[in-house]
């Protein structure tokens, strides 16, 4: 058991395309008014019964596992064991050898950990009595051979219990709630499969905000969109028996901490509150099927909570209460318990409802009364109101813990980013379409900050509405722990206490002054050299990240874009806790407020040093700083002469040349500030560089030409444009030492640094704030607005969520009385001009939508 328990890698995805595509299952009733099937069964079928629980264990294989039969007054507690091969719905028995499984029991709860292995874990027997602590492995992946096993644990378990749920989310089991046979509770436990011996560790969490103590609710792992990561529970009943109807999300943050979130509603009602009833996620929607409330005839819908848009929609009533249920692809199957209609007797009904057609009803018929209500006068019936406020929404899922194992933690500290074991496979979800979690995708919808100046004001608009990113693509080939620095006090504690102040930051009246005196400032180079020089030159990253791209000193727009999607600080208005940060270089030059801008970062770094991560950009080089402005506002502000060896601006050069040059996130996402140009061909090849790198600016050997590729390169006018071409724009007199490169380029990268899937480049101003290119394989985000104050583009930064979709976040250009670009800079090195000049923008409707 302990064997197998740590070969365990996760939840399943495959599923056979006899499931997959079979077109005709779950469609009973009509298009407009779809219902569940009842399907015909074959073989060993099992008696009809409820309380039990059915696990799918791979491909297209359920096991059902104990449960109640028999009728009112003569119920019989069982310890049955059945497989169903769900393509064909035929059942077979499982045989196990004899007093090596667990006891008769319902009201259990189990959970698959590999293919053809599940765990069970509690239950009653019956009397008032419950079944034992033990945990409980089955392994059938020899049928004719199915073995039951316990597995041994030391230490306090979470006790005997029933009306609980357990869920699997890699490396952890994790218990919660249900009825310790003298009340319900709300306690969390965990167990770490990955480290021996195995022992089960109860959960504090940091907030005293969380569930009631319930039993008989539901629980599922979300594993894409917002929520991905966290364990979703909703309703049950309390001690008292009242009927619950609330959606919580349990997470764990990166230094080992947990708390609850509890879900927003934006659209539509909360569904009626229940029990005893079952959920399955379909890719981001939580599905609650059946269950009862305080009317015991009364069948509820199957209700959909769409985590990215927060909106509860209603689907058909499976009519069922104490049943069991599961999903694989767009079929969602629900076998046994009670029907309303003789709520005495359990059934044995394999019911299945084609979840696709199901939800395109849904809103069909959303929209219908929608128009019908418009047409009418009347104003639609109002969402719930949230209890996150809308500049709030994105309490976004840090995901569980995927170290080398759990470990309670015992301070504050986030332990730094572990190395990706080789080989270590990757968890999927039940997906309805055949993609892989792995793969990198690009968010349908983008958000858009709307403002004058300092407001919160957020909305959601369709990609295809950014008039220059909607033509970019073919449609059809879209695709679809806190560590802080060792000082608590300081220069670096002092910069961000002063600067970071999102929605209040102002200049300083005197433009020749700032904040730090030199002495300051150096002091914050050495701090900062002493952490990038034990850094890769290569980064490996991990989800969730927020990847910015140029600033240019535009001091105002960085600090306008963490008032709208959260800055990098523990605060309350602040992500540090869950989120990593990485920006792309040129932190410097052309704006007036670079200083504030690399100072901040660096005492950023400093003080986040595993969570803060800083790559370099062209502007980077003494050579280019020193006459695009940094050297100047250096001299000037800092009153220092910039000549001497040991001046600010010579110290800021030395830390830039020890800064790595990329980043891989999630061994997926490959981030540089340029590009790959003609000379670039293996991530390997840019790990193999040496610090300090002094930048020439006429290359003369091949080592050389790929610096000037990763820092200056750009892809192709568009992806007709295939090869390496010359870079007139930056190389005016054609030398061929500054390229473009097209996206065949792109493609072969990719395809030669599997399982590299995008690339995430800077360096040029593009007007929506981000662009696509290679058919959606890479993308260049730019986050300074009106660059140069000439260009009136959009400034941005990618979120990559835990499940790798990437998902734009924009602002706009404002007016300012400030002049915020160095004018006279401008006059001698007019600025680069962005990618093709956008049409008018559209930005649709504001539908309030928000995340998790």
């Amino acid at each position: 058991a302990e064997q197998r328990l740590l070969r365990a890698p996760g939840p399943l995805a495959a599923l056979p395309d006899d499931i997959m595509n079979t077109a005709a299952r779950g469609r009973g009733g009509t298009t407009a008014k779809p219902e569940y099937v009842k399907e015909s069964q074959h073989g060993e079928i099992p008696a009809p019964r409820f309380g039990h629980t059915t696990t799918l264990v791979g491909n297209s294989r359920v096991v059902l596992f104990g449960g109640a039969t028999g009728d009112t007054g003569r119920y019989t507690i069982t310890a049955d064991c059945f497989l169903l091969e769900a393509s064909t719905d035929t059942w077979t028995r499982i045989r196990a050898e004899e007093g090596t499984g667990p006891a008769a029991r319902a009201a259990h709860a189990a959970a698959c950990v590999d293919i053809a292995q599940m765990v069970v874990y509690g239950g009653a027997t019956g009397g008032g009595s419950l079944s034992s602590e033990q945990l409980f492995l089955l392994d059938i992946r020899n049928e004719e051979h199915a073995q039951w096993m316990s597995v041994p644990v030391i230490g306090q378990t979470p006790g005997r219990r029933y009306g609980h749920t357990l869920v699997f989310n890699k490396p952890l089991l994790i218990v919660f709630g249900g009825n310790n046979g003298e009340q319900a509770e709300c306690d969390i436990w965990v167990l770490d499969v990955e480290r021996q011996p195995f022992q089960w560790n109860e959960v504090t969490v940091i907030h005293t905000r969380c569930p009631l103590p319930r039993v008989y609710h539901s629980a599922e792992v979300c594993r894409d969109g917002p929520a991905s990561g966290m364990m979703v529970v909703f309703g049950g009943r309390t001690s008292d028996n009242r009927s619950l109807k609330d959606t919580w999300g349990l997470r764990q943050h990166r230094d080992g901490r947990w708390d609850w979130v509890e879900a927003p509603t934006k659209r539509g009602s909360a569904p009626e509150p229940r029990f005893q009833h079952s959920a399955i996620f379909l890719n981001s929607k939580l599905l609650i099927v059946g269950g009862r409330g305080s009317d015991v005839n009364k069948p509820l819908p199957t209700a959909v909570y769409d985590t990215e848009t927060c909106e509860w929609r209603n689907l058909a009533s499976v009519h069922r209460f104490r049943h069991s249920c599961w999903g694989m692809g767009l079929l969602l199957f629900s076998y046994g318990g009670f029907d309303h209609k003789s709520p005495s007797a359990p059934t044995a009904d394999l019911q299945v409802l084609d979840l696709d057609r199901a939800i395109a009803a849904s809103m069909s018929t959303a929209a219908g009364q929608a128009d019908a209500a418009e047409s009418d006068g009347k104003a639609p019936a109002p969402a719930q109101q949230s209890s996150v406020p809308d500049s709030a929404m994105s309490l976004q899922a840090p995901g569980l813990h995927r170290g080398s194992g759990y470990q309670m933690p015992e301070s504050g500290a986030r332990p730094a980013t572990p190395p990706r074991r080789p080989g270590a496979p990757v968890s999927h979800g039940l997906r309805a379409q055949s993609e892989s979690m792995s793969d990198v995708r690009v968010s349908g919808q983008v958000y858009v900050s709307l403002e004058k100046d300092f407001t919160h004001l957020v909305k959601k608009v369709a990609i295809e509405e950014l008039e220059d990113e909607g033509r970019k693509i073919n449609h059809a080939n879209v695709m679809a722990n806190v560590h802080t620095g060792t000082a608590t006090s300081g220069v670096a504690t002092f910069v961000i206490e002063s600067l970071l102040q999102p929605t209040t930051w102002q200049p300083e009246p005197d433009p020749n002054r700032f904040l730090l005196h030199a002495a300051e400032v150096s002091q914050l180079c050495d701090q900062c050299m002493d952490i990038i020089r034990s850094q890769d030159m290569v980064l490996k990253l991990r989800a969730p990240i927020k990847v910015y791209g140029d600033i240019h000193g535009q001091y105002l727009d960085l600090m306008r874009l963490f008032a709208r999607y959260k800055a990098p600080t523990d605060g309350d208005q602040g992500d540090i806790d869950s989120m990593d940060y990485l920006f792309l270089g040129d932190f410097v030059d052309r704006g007036s407020f670079s200083l504030e801008t690399v100072c901040l970062l660096f005492a950023l770094k400093i003080r986040y040093p595993t969570q803060i991560h800083l790559i370099r950009g062209n502007h980077e080089d003494p050579t280019i700083n020193a006459i695009y402005g940094f050297r100047d506002e250096c001299r000037r502000r800092l009153n220092e002469d910039t000549d001497e060896p040991e001046s600010c601006w010579n110290k800021f050069n030395r830390v830039f040349e020890w800064l790595p040059i990329g980043a891989v996130i999630e061994d997926r996402i490959l981030c540089l500030h340029g590009g790959i140009g003609g000379s670039i061909n293996t991530v390997k090849e840019i790990e193999a560089i040496e610090r300090p790198l002094h930048v020439a600016q006429i290359p003369q050997t091949p080592d050389e030409q790929q610096v000037t590729d990763m820092l200056w390169s750009d892809p192709s006018e568009n992806d007709s444009v295939q090869g390496v071409t010359l870079n007139e724009t930056r190389d005016p007199d054609g030398t061929g030492r500054i390229v473009k490169f097209g996206p065949d380029r792109v493609a072969d990268f990719l395809k030669a640094n599997k399982p590299l899937s995008m690339i995430i480049r800077a360096h040029e101003c593009v007007m929506d704030g981000f662009e696509r290119f290679a058919n959606g394989k890479l993308i260049t985000v730019f986050s300074a607005t009106d660059y140069c104050g000439h260009h009136k583009n959009a400034g941005a930064l990618l979120f990559v969520r835990r499940d790798l979709t990437i998902v734009p976040k924009l602002i706009y250009p404002v007016e300012r009385t400030l002049n915020t670009w160095d004018q006279t800079n401008l006059q001698q090195r007019p600025p680069t001009p962005p990618r093709p000049v956008p049409r008018q923008r559209r930005l649709g409707e504001d539908d309030n939508e928000g995340d998790w």
